[in-house]
């Protein structure tokens, strides 16, 4: 029994704030990986097993009575059947895999409705339905002609968006796809281009001319991408409550969609269009409801007996230019004024020679003006492309970007002893570290990039869990954590390189022999088991910012650098368990400063923007080197949450008189 398939989905824009009004490389490289990412899902789908038919319909529905960033709504309708239920199943459960998971999801939201979805469903407002074929040149005397489309494929539907949200109408736009794995008229369209390129060919062998040339260039177009290749039978139409509308918004499709040479001059365009009262209205208004593709609009040019005649030998024109016995003589009815169009480039495919002997007719070729190749259909199906624009009217699912309080009131109760918040990714989900599995951490980032501001965050989130934690600073610009003093936080702070030494050999006694020596005597193997015995003692962190500034003073910078990395190397081993915590950080990640022994040792790396060769040094990928320049906060992730972009927050600090601490978050640490 045939098994059904309905499903719909509302479409829902992921707004990335770092992406909006930043530079116009990333800009574009991110619009062309949408646009990429749409093209998988439509071979995705048309490559789905055990499927007998597949529809795929894109419906952007206006109704100016909604909200005003409801009044344009996108959706995606499937419509598949196949003869067993579990082929069903497994193919709802790819798409709804290839829409959660795959590469378009990190560009919109799509949202399951139910069947009875009113708006979707309710369409009896409609009086009007227009609609869009190939254009197709006809000639009284036998010719015809059916153009291809050739998409425009970086059409962002921007532009007909627009359009869209000024009517004072509602209005639906629909392009609606069917797979086609076998056409019953494969034969009988592939019989009769073998036929008429054969004839043009004869008649260019005869007679050099430009015009039959062309149209040879377009026919062999179609023997190479139609014959022996899957296609997709195209319904491109819009919906509507009035007449007056209905060609501006599909013009205005046709000319984002398509590039001008795919259809001539516009007096070859010709929107097929018919009203409520009208003949076949009610058959293309019902294949809307279902789900399927209608081919019931013709043009004109296909009335009377034109389709009935025959494609033969050409035969030369007599004197008065009469036709003849009525068949189809290319050379005399093709009038090169007629075609004053450029044609398409040639494909260089072959003539594929008919193995049939019947004389084909023109009618025979008339499937071609309704089948149409991924690459020919791809511009017109498009989900819209916001880029560094905003679609008007639209429902966008925004990605705020990331602030210290909001992180703080929604997850405070992510922040425990063993793990902090780094931040959301790109979905808005919290990510967390954890201490107890990564020790040591590497930042970087040039300078701006919000390498200092991350620091502040996870020292607010450190002090946060116990203000009593002791934090070491090495900070030879001697400002950034001042403010740590005026709320008498557990710090010491080191300013000057020269006695960097022994603020490393401090750490090490009070902090490391310490612990030691507290875990030989009472037999304990790590820092929990030492707070079982009633030790006040806790994390202890160290922050080395800025390390590169070592690296400037060459009297000491080998001696002091090697130092640092030794005890890199021994906390390595035992500082999980001893609760000593390195964070090296600098704005200048060259191999003087960041060395194989530092990146060995610190597990986690988030790496703000840097240049692609030092992003590559320390990712080994140029992840952070695509960061954009005017995107502070946003860093490359690599280490216990897995390998990813994630959104630090801007926390507010205290400043003088006109930021007080108890405006601010830190005032959680201060009044403990």
């Amino acid at each position: 029994m045939l098994q059904k398939l309905y499903l719909r989905l509302q479409v829902i824009e992921i707004i990335d704030n770092y992406v909006i009004s930043l530079n116009k490389t990333y800009v574009n490289n991110t619009y062309q990986e949408n646009i990429a990412s749409q093209k998988y899902l439509l071979l995705h789908l048309i490559s789905l097993s055990n499927i007998n038919d597949f529809h795929i319909s894109i419906r952007y529905f206006h109704d100016p009575r909604e909200s005003s960033d409801q009044q344009l709504k996108l959706y995606l309708i499937i419509n598949l059947s196949a003869d067993e239920p579990d082929d069903i199943k497994l193919a709802r459960d790819e798409i709804a895999s290839f829409l959660e998971i795959g590469s378009l999801s990190k560009f919109y939201k799509f949202n399951v409705l139910q069947k009875d979805l009113y708006e979707l469903n309710d369409i009896g407002w409609v009086n009007h339905i227009g609609e869009i074929i190939k254009p197709e040149v006809f000639n009284l005397q036998g010719y015809y002609l059916p153009y291809l489309f050739e998409a425009e494929q970086d059409n962002s539907m921007l532009t007909v968006c627009d359009v869209l949200h000024r009517l004072n109408e509602k209005f639906i736009l629909e392009i609606t796809i069917q797979s086609c794995y076998a056409s019953e008229d494969r034969t009988t369209w592939v019989n009769a281009l073998g036929q008429i390129v054969a004839q043009l060919q004869l008649l260019i062998n005869n007679k050099k001319d430009d015009s039959l040339q062309n149209a040879l260039d377009i026919y062999k177009q179609y023997q190479t991408n139609y014959v022996n290749k899957n296609l997709l039978k195209y319904s491109i139409k819009g919906l509507a409550e009035t007449r007056s509308n209905i060609r501006t918004v599909l013009m205005t499709l046709l000319q984002s969609a398509t590039k001008t040479n795919s259809y001539g001059e516009h007096n070859y365009i010709e929107i097929i269009s018919r009203d409520r009262d009208e003949q076949k209205f009610l058959e293309n208004l019902r294949a809307s409801e279902k789900i399927e593709i209608s081919t019931a609009f013709e043009r004109k040019g296909w009335e009377g007996d034109f389709g009935e005649k025959y494609i033969r030998e050409p035969i030369k024109p007599k004197l008065n230019n009469e036709l003849g016995d009525g068949s189809t003589n290319i050379y005399s009815s093709f009038n090169p004024t007629n075609f004053s169009q450029t044609a398409l480039p040639s494909s260089g495919g072959a003539i594929i020679p008919s193995g049939n002997s019947a004389l084909a007719q023109i009618k025979d070729l008339k499937p071609l003006h309704r089948l149409g190749t991924i690459e020919e259909i791809s511009g017109f199906f498009r989900l819209v492309i916001p880029g560094d624009t905003l679609v008007p009217g639209m429902e966008k699912n925004r990605l705020r970007m990331s602030n210290a309080e909001d992180i703080f009131k929604n997850y405070r109760h992510l922040i425990t002893k063993d793990e902090y918040i780094v931040g959301l990714d790109d979905e808005g989900n919290p990510v967390t570290s954890s201490w107890s599995e990564i020790p040591h951490r590497l930042v970087a980032g040039v300078p701006g990039s919000g390498k200092s501001n991350f620091l502040k965050w996870v020292i607010f989130q450190f002090l946060y869990v116990n203000p009593k934690r002791k934090i070491y600073i090495a900070d030879f610009a001697g400002v950034d954590f001042l403010y740590l003093r005026n709320m008498r936080a557990n710090v010491e702070i080191e300013t000057t390189i020269e006695n960097c030494p022994n603020f490393i050999e401090k750490i090490h006694s009070e902090e490391y022999k310490n612990r030691l020596d507290l875990m030989q005597q009472y037999q304990v193997q790590n820092l929990q088991e030492l707070q079982n015995e009633s030790f006040e003692i806790d994390r202890t962190l160290w922050i080395i910012d800025e390390a590169a500034d070592i690296a400037t003073i060459p009297t000491s910078s080998h001696r002091l650098r090697d130092s640092i990395e030794k005890k890199l190397q021994e906390y390595a081993r035992k500082g999980r368990k001893f609760g000593i915590h390195i964070i090296y950080c600098t704005q200048r990640p060259t191999t003087e400063v960041i060395t194989k022994q530092v990146t060995d040792q610190c597990e986690e790396k988030i790496i703000f923007r840097v240049s692609p060769d030092a992003s590559y040094r320390i990712l080994e990928n140029t992840m952070a080197g695509d960061i954009p320049k005017d995107t502070k906060g946003r860093a490359y992730l690599d280490g216990s949450a897995g390998k990813k972009f994630v959104n630090t927050p801007l926390i507010k600090m205290p400043s003088g008189s006109k930021v007080k601490i108890e405006d601010t978050l830190w005032s959680e640490i201060h009044n403990k």
